[in-house]
């Protein structure tokens, strides 16, 4: 019993916490979210890179970028 109890905390331990800083591209046509700031969707954005909260992108109607996933 130990054992299994002993995992299990191991296991919740090592599952990462999902982002909760995103970067956009401030442009009206801007409809993706990126993880990091050096996402390669992000190198065509014409206008400035913002960090905002990831509810806060969701919100907008923003969705993560292919390159992310």
């Amino acid at each position: 019993m130990k054992t299994l109890l002993l995992s299990l905390i191991l296991l919740l331990n090592t599952i990462p916490n999902p982002p909760t800083t995103v970067y956009i591209c401030s442009g009206a046509k801007g409809k993706k979210y990126h993880l990091r700031n050096d996402c390669r969707g992000l190198s065509h954005c014409q206008h400035r890179v913002l960090k905002m909260s990831l509810s806060d992108a969701e919100k907008d109607g923003r969705t993560l970028c292919g390159f992310e996933k």
